[in-house]
């Protein structure tokens, strides 16, 4: 009887309103919402998990410390974004090509001018995830951090910065000014209205610009109180960003979990965590290894279940499918996917 009044795959309310019309038993509500709870099909097309609370970026104690990175296209041309956690200072430089040589050579310049970062955050592009890349934050002795696949947040002041950066550029193509004026002026604005600029976070000095000004503001003075205020702007965010915001569960090794791939959810098991706290590398039923933010995983409590088969401690990076991996990028910067067939045939 259960099995029919879930004929159709409405959802718990729907089926206790349809039961409840025509037919009683003791528990039947209790026994309607563990059938629609662990039903396999209904899982495979839930809708997506809500967002989780923010989780505060530690706010480096130096300039340069920490830095994210990123890849953008404008006007079929890619670009190189480097991003200052402390002072919000970017660089951008145009690349040729999307190799890990280019790439590694424009970051090398960048990082000439201003110092190796103790930290490198990225997403997982090929050219950051190549073991040329490995090899080179190994040499010049920075630590290297991917995001999440899928999940942009994770390296969200690249991607704010990206947009930033985006509107400068299509502001000064379209007036036919000089985009290097843009850039110069928006790194000698202020932050905010107690904030000094990035200009002066990260040199300890405001720029000359075409703005009159006069020998004094010009000299090195190195901002106070700078790390505070910023602390304070984070808790105010986070204050209104977790509002309406849900935490999720921790996940254990071997626990059976659905893995959100597209619009659908499919069964894995988490078979290791990472070192960010809500990242996880799961396999499929395909025996397919995929790393994914918590917001991606749902609990798995039918009896769809997938074992894992005494993987080793350690999964090897090269094994987890990031799945942006598997994508191209056209010139407008639309991401192509491979068919799977041709990635099959890679692996």
């Amino acid at each position: 009887m259960l099995q029919r009044i879930h004929e159709g795959h409405q959802g718990i309310e729907r089926c206790k309103n349809r039961a409840r019309d025509v037919l009683f038993w003791p528990a039947m509500s209790k026994q309607i919402e563990d059938i629609v709870q662990r039903c396999d099909i209904c899982k495979r097309f839930q809708n997506s998990n809500a967002k989780e609370p923010m989780i505060k970026a530690e706010l480096p104690s130096r300039p340069w410390e920490k830095v994210a990175t990123d890849v953008f296209d404008f006007k079929n041309r890619q670009y190189l974004l480097i991003v200052d956690y402390y002072s919000k200072f970017f660089e951008v430089s145009i690349l040729n090509n999307l190799t890990s040589d280019t790439v590694m050579m424009n970051m090398k310049s960048i990082f000439a001018r201003h110092g190796i970062p103790e930290v490198l955050v990225s997403d997982n592009a090929r050219y950051y995830t190549s073991s040329k890349f490995q090899e080179f934050a190994k040499s010049w002795e920075f630590k290297h951090i991917t995001s999440s696949p899928r999940y942009q947040q994770s390296n969200g002041l690249a991607e704010r910065t990206v947009q930033t950066v985006k509107q400068l550029l299509k502001k000064a193509d379209y007036e036919g000014k000089d985009p290097y004026m843009s850039i110069l002026n928006f790194r000698n604005t202020p932050l905010d209205s107690d904030m000094p600029s990035p200009s002066q976070l990260l040199m300890g000095r405001r720029c000359k610009t075409k703005l009159p000004i006069t020998k004094k503001l010009l000299r090195t003075e190195v901002p106070e109180n700078a790390k505070k205020t910023f602390v304070k702007k984070q808790e105010k965010q986070k204050l209104y960003y977790d509002k309406k915001t849900k935490e999720l569960s921790k996940l254990n090794v071997n626990d059976n979990v659905y893995v959100q791939r597209e619009k659908r959810w499919e069964p894995a098991v988490v078979v290791q965590n990472t070192d960010n706290s809500r990242s996880y590398i799961v396999k499929t039923e395909n025996d397919k290894l995929y790393r994914r933010n918590r917001k991606h995983l749902m609990e798995n409590k039918n009896n769809v279940v997938i074992e894992n088969d005494d993987l080793d401690d350690i999964v090897q990076p090269n094994t987890v499918r990031n799945e942006v991996n598997d994508y191209n990028r056209t010139r407008s910067g639309r991401m192509v996917r491979k068919p799977e067939r041709l990635i099959e045939n890679m692996n």
